[in-house]
């Protein structure tokens, strides 16, 4: 990432609280303990960590990964406060992250679309780990944000994305929030053969 782009990540991201964690992981979590229970999870761009910790208070141990200083740091304190197993990174997620082939049972990604990096997301898995991948589908831009195609999954793109992977579950459409807000999206459960 460039200066400008780091700076406006650092502003986002500052004196933010982690926030309510993404209904689809709500969903899709007891599924995951099931199969993987008390396993080392990647919460790919992480943010402030509104994800990691209901992975972590789930019994999960947790890197919680964000190109974002300020977003690690909110990270950082929370799980302290609360006594919880995340470990904060800082890394720019359009470089190789600085871990091991096969290190993880799961890798979370939500929100981040980054088509060039997938292959090496699954690469971080350990045979028979766990991929869940939930974002914006192109149908979010009459919505509004995001709007950039760059960000936006193509309808069955994920499925394709995961095809060389046991896929668990599976679906698109518009997801409905509290408060009248709604957005279309993308979600998947795969497993690495």
């Amino acid at each position: 990432m460039n200066h400008a782009q780091r700076a406006m990540w650092e502003a986002r991201h500052r004196d933010a609280a982690p926030g309510a964690p993404e209904p689809s992981l709500l969903a899709i979590l007891p599924a995951i303990l099931r199969l993987m229970p008390h396993g080392l999870v990647l919460d790919v761009a992480a943010g402030t960590g509104r994800n990691a910790l209901v992975l972590a208070e789930a019994g999960c141990r947790v890197i919680a990964v964000d190109y974002a200083t300020t977003a690690m740091h909110t990270i950082a304190e929370a799980a302290r406060a609360a006594h919880l197993p995340i470990t904060p990174v800082v890394a720019d997620l359009e470089s190789t992250l600085p871990f091991q082939p096969a290190r993880f049972d799961c890798v979370v990604n939500i929100n981040y679309l980054d088509r060039d990096r997938v292959s090496h997301l699954k690469d971080l898995l350990r045979v028979g780990g766990l991929f869940f991948f939930d974002t914006f589908l192109i149908d979010q831009a009459t919505l509004g944000h995001p709007r950039d195609p760059r960000f936006l999954l193509q309808r069955y793109e994920l499925r394709a994305m995961l095809s060389d992977m046991e896929l668990l579950h599976y679906g698109e459409g518009l997801v409905n929030y509290k408060a009248d807000k709604s957005a279309w999206r993308a979600t998947a459960l795969a497993r690495k053969g």
